[in-house]
């Protein structure tokens, strides 16, 4: 892969990252709770994003090398999971921001709020079709094992990243209500704009 399929794959993986859902709303519930709590929340996400996406990564090398028919039957289903998801991430109305604001600091503990930042992404299905989807515009039959633990490398660490930054901004105490309905709305909206983006240039590459 070269640097701007790489930057392409990061840009989507943090724009993923980014937009707002379930795996917020619980990392801002377990960030509310204590610092502690809020990073082994966004640590243990991090982890079931690496779990997913390597697995994405190197079942779809092995599609790539023995059927590769298969694979290009693969890369147009991704593209047109793209699509749909672009489509859907514009046509998404604005997130009520009160529900963010409404996450109350119950009681938890850190292995608990571990458990649950690694649940809400292991048993979300729409991780492993997003991964499907976009690791098949990128894997190749040319592509090393290093490369292969990049990618899923790099989009764990994107995905840790961003939520141990908003764990430390509700921590700290200047993250609540930090994603207006607005903001959250248009980040909804850019997400959308790139996943066509990322569609169109399959379509027009094969």
């Amino acid at each position: 892969m070269d640097l701007l399929a790489w930057l392409s794959l990061a840009g989507i993986c943090a724009l993923g990252a980014m937009s707002p859902g379930p795996s917020l709303l619980i990392v801002l519930r377990c960030a509310a709770a204590g610092p502690q709590q809020g990073l082994a929340s966004a640590l243990a996400h991090g982890a079931a994003i690496a779990l997913y996406a390597g697995l994405t990564a190197f079942g779809l090398a092995v599609l790539v090398t023995h059927t590769p028919l298969l694979f290009s039957l693969l890369q147009w289903s991704g593209a047109a999971m793209l699509l749909y998801l672009g489509w859907k991430a514009l046509r998404a109305p604005a997130p009520d921001s009160k529900a963010a604001r409404g996450t109350a600091a119950a009681p938890v503990s850190v292995s608990r709020a571990a458990l649950q930042g690694f649940g809400i992404a292991f048993f979300n299905p729409k991780v492993a079709i997003f991964f499907t989807a976009l690791f098949s515009q990128f894997v190749s039959a040319e592509q090393t094992l290093a490369t292969k633990l990049g990618m899923a490398g790099l989009a764990a660490g994107i995905d840790a990243t961003w939520y141990a930054l908003v764990a430390l901004l509700v921590s700290l105490g200047s993250g609540r209500g930090w994603l207006g309905a607005t903001a959250a709305h248009r980040l909804q909206q850019l997400f959308g704009v790139l996943l066509l983006g990322l569609a169109a240039r399959l379509v027009l590459s094969l």
